[in-house]
């Protein structure tokens, strides 16, 4: 697989709706989905010539080879939900007026304060994006915007009602990485060569949406190999954190709220080695909505999705050695991973230390 390296800048406000469109304040999305993503190049490639039963659309766009991510804020990763900082005085220490940030996955329950010393105030919850190559907290420019629906008949502000919207402020740069078969690559970086601009998301007939996209160089983490990580934390743990959100379904195709230690056979553990399920876990999740598009344009199914930065902590079984696998230990697990769902990583040293600075690689 080949990594390529896309960046989306918003050139006008953008709402990717966090929840089905029925209430009077819509929410939208800090990230931009994989499936959006996956979107906006298909009808790329269809815009510059190409037919929806080409052998490369059908195995782009409708197969399960590629991974569209989803694009986040300056290339930044989610905080882990294990992170507290300082009540008062939140932020890593290189943040303005930050007391620092620490992770509570391996304290055990002992009760922790505010790392920095003479401060000993109450520990809050620290959400939000970061740079682990700088160790400094990034946030999404929101505002909203409210509206009133239009009288069909009278041409007017209909009465009572009143509608408002929280976007993303335009002039914000997403980057996402898209992992394609070594033979479809040049595919992608052609579809890409070259800014051109498009429009995703809703109220596009607003001027909402408009975004451009180009293909380039940025910098990412290198997190070493995953049993130089495992070393380092001492106990035999396995640490799941999930980098973006992923959905799950147990054996009756229920969605559930954790992963057991069988979804991560793709990520090569041996369930054996490890206790089924966790035995500790910070997480959240939230509901996964969207309409399929042409020809169906028919709304999908709700999906129950595990937030990105949730993280799950599973025991070793016995006192034995675990098999640990090769390579760098950030893969796809669950659902969906075409759309970018399911991306995690296991032993993320965050966790060990939130204040370390990470050695960068470049992505073309």
């Amino acid at each position: 697989m080949k990594k390529i390296a896309i960046s989306i800048t918003t050139k006008s406000p953008l709402l990717l709706s966090a929840g089905p469109p029925a209430h009077n304040l819509i929410e939208t999305l800090d990230v931009i989905p994989g499936n959006t993503l996956r979107g906006l190049l298909a009808q790329r490639y269809l815009d510059k010539g190409g037919r929806p039963e080409d052998d490369h659309f059908q195995r782009l766009f409708l197969s399960e080879e590629p991974r569209f991510g989803f694009a986040r804020i300056e290339g930044c990763q989610t905080i882990p939900l294990s992170a507290r900082s300082c009540k008062y005085n939140g932020g890593f220490k290189k943040d303005d007026q930050g007391h620092g940030v620490i992770d509570l996955l391996l304290s055990d329950g002992i009760e922790v304060r505010c790392p920095r010393k003479k401060c000993n105030q109450p520990l809050d919850y620290f959400e939000g994006f970061w740079n682990p190559t700088t160790c400094k907290k990034y946030n999404v420019r929101k505002r909203l915007i409210t509206r009133t629906a239009i009288n069909p008949v009278l041409g007017s502000a209909s009465s009572g009602q009143l509608y408002s919207q929280r976007v993303i402020e335009n002039g914000q740069t997403f980057q996402a990485i898209i992992e394609v078969p070594v033979d479809l690559a040049g595919v992608i970086e052609r579809l890409t060569s070259g800014q051109f601009t498009a429009c995703i998301g809703t109220g596009r007939s607003r001027g909402q949406g408009w975004v451009d996209v180009k293909q380039e160089s940025f910098s990412l983490p290198s997190w070493g190999t995953a049993r130089e990580r495992f070393e380092g934390f001492k106990r035999k743990v396995l640490v799941v954190t999930l980098l973006s959100d992923a959905i799950f379904h147990d054996e009756y195709l229920r969605d559930c709220t954790a992963p057991d230690i069988s979804f991560l056979k793709s990520m090569d553990i041996e369930p054996d080695d490890w206790e089924s399920g966790p035995s500790l876990a910070y997480a959240s999740s939230r509901m996964v909505f969207g309409f399929d598009g042409i020809p169906l344009q028919l709304p999908r199914v709700p999906r129950l999705a595990v937030t990105a930065g949730s993280v799950f902590l599973f025991k070793a079984k016995n006192k034995g050695e675990p098999v640990i696998p090769d390579g760098d230990g950030i893969g796809w697990i669950g659902d969906n991973n075409r759309e970018g769902f399911g991306q995690a990583m296991l032993w993320h040293p965050f966790h060990l230390d939130p204040e370390r600075e990470v050695v960068s690689c470049t992505v073309d």
